[in-house]
């Protein structure tokens, strides 16, 4: 049977599927699929803490990570290094939702453990579709994320 390649494989999924397959693309470097899961905001957090450490190492790199709200095809070279970084770690965590919490009509918290650790996960409707949302359900001050990134970019030395 075949299927139409336009349609996504995520459709009408519910934040409690969505936690496994999110990692499972994770740990396979597959960042279309977490960008697909994810908003936009929340995609970018997520590379973060792969692209500082990548920074520390690749002095191109971390020109590179400077520059991915400015171009497209710089954002795509640092997906693609992140990428790489992530399936080199070979992981695959255990994860098992334990439940589901109701944080207003079109948000959702899910708790689960990943390796035995508790976890939760955000969750907001975009249309009919759930998304990975780091800001449904928390009061965050705009730009916070920003700030700590010039903040962290600021305190280590430059490589060159």
């Amino acid at each position: 049977m075949m299927t139409d390649k336009n349609t996504k494989h995520d459709d009408y999924l519910q934040p409690e599927e969505i936690v496994g397959r999110y990692y499972h693309a994770l740990y396979s470097g597959d960042l279309e699929s977490i960008k697909e899961m994810m908003t936009e905001e929340s995609y970018i957090m997520t590379l973060e803490p792969f692209g500082i450490k990548l920074s520390f190492n690749d002095p191109v790199f971390k020109t590179q990570w400077d520059q991915i709200e400015e171009s497209k095809d710089v954002l795509h070279e640092v997906e693609k290094k992140i990428s790489e970084e992530l399936l080199s770690r070979n992981l695959s965590p255990h994860i098992e939702v334990k439940n589901t919490e109701q944080n207003g009509l079109e948000r959702m918290i899910v708790h689960y453990t990943k390796d035995g650790k508790n976890k939760k996960l955000y969750f907001s409707k975009e249309g009919s579709d759930w998304r990975i949302n780091y800001f449904a359900g928390r009061h965050v001050p705009p730009g916070y994320f920003a700030s700590i990134k010039n903040w962290m970019i600021s305190i280590f030395p430059k490589i060159y």
